[in-house]
């Protein structure tokens, strides 16, 4: 018994240890980009509710791992393991889902800029009057990632629903990035005050977006070892668990309340662990300002 609890604890001792050394450069790296105009959008509850079983598949998945559960508590007489493979079923996809969160995130931005772009060569080429009539046209040509907010902007111009400051900021507060924030802010001071080379101002928006988006991704590449090592510490501790269960004398120690007890301790060590990696990975949102001020 005291050999399997030492073996257990050793090896949550040595994945936390590990985890917290990948992430010291991480965190270095992050703080060195926290003075740079890096924001991150909020996805923390819009990822919540994708956990959720709202679909079919997703509901087929999550009964696959109750059954999985059911039978692996069955097999080793570990009922903690059976709560751990249900809870994996369910929050692993959003706990290792960082990386897709980020991407989604640089996607946004890098249809910022192309949204602007387009807008630059709309002006300049003559196809609008000006910025008002350019953002109504490109309701019609918005990028994939940014059409919904596009177009109810341009609809609330088009309408007069809103005068144009509101306007802006509720396309802001649909984006929630400080960048989206900067962009409002620079056209909606473009269409009050009549600016003067608009084009030129919304290329200059662009090539700066453009930037960001550059640094987003340099920074997503060095933390991609790090996610990469992070799973397969994981996956070393889940084969660790399994060769504990091929072992009848350390299998019998944990099928004992103590030993049960260590297990989920262990566990929890690692889920916390995961939770924690996750927001270093998506680093935090710089504030907005748009968007505090309505």
């Amino acid at each position: 018994m005291i050999s399997t609890v030492l073996l257990a604890a050793a090896s949550g001792a040595a994945l936390g240890l590990a985890v917290a050394r990948l992430a010291s450069p991480l965190n270095q790296r992050s703080s060195e980009h926290s003075t740079r105009l890096k924001a991150q959008a909020r996805h923390l509850a819009h990822a919540l509710r994708k956990v959720h079983p709202t679909s079919p598949t997703e509901r087929l998945r999550i009964l696959a791992w109750v059954i999985g559960g059911i039978g692996a508590a069955a097999l080793t007489g570990w009922p903690v393991i059976g709560l751990a493979l249900v809870c994996t079923g369910t929050w692993l996809p959003w706990l290792l889902g960082s990386a897709r969160v980020a991407r989604e995130q640089i996607e946004v931005l890098a249809n910022l800029a192309t949204w602007c772009r387009r807008m630059a060569d709309v002006l300049v080429g003559g196809g609008a009057a000006g910025l008002t009539e350019a953002i109504i046209a490109s309701g019609n040509s918005a990028p994939e990632q940014i059409a919904g907010p596009v177009r109810r902007l341009a609809a609330a111009l088009r309408h007069g629903r809103q005068d144009r400051v509101t306007a802006l900021a509720s396309f802001a507060d649909e984006i929630d990035d400080r960048v989206a924030d900067s962009i409002s802010a620079a056209l909606t001071l473009a269409l009050l005050h009549q600016t003067p080379g608009v084009g030129m101002i919304l290329r200059q928006l662009a090539t700066s977006v453009e930037r960001e988006v550059r640094s987003r991704r340099e920074i997503e590449a060095d933390r991609a070892e790090s996610r990469q090592s992070i799973v397969m510490l994981l996956v070393i501790q889940a084969g660790v668990f399994v060769l504990l269960a091929l072992a009848p004398g350390f299998a019998d120690a944990y099928r004992t309340l103590g030993g049960q007890l260590v297990m989920a301790a262990l566990l929890m060590g690692t889920a916390a662990l995961l939770i924690w990696m996750r927001r270093l990975a998506l680093g935090s949102a710089a504030p907005r300002f748009l968007g505090r001020l309505r």
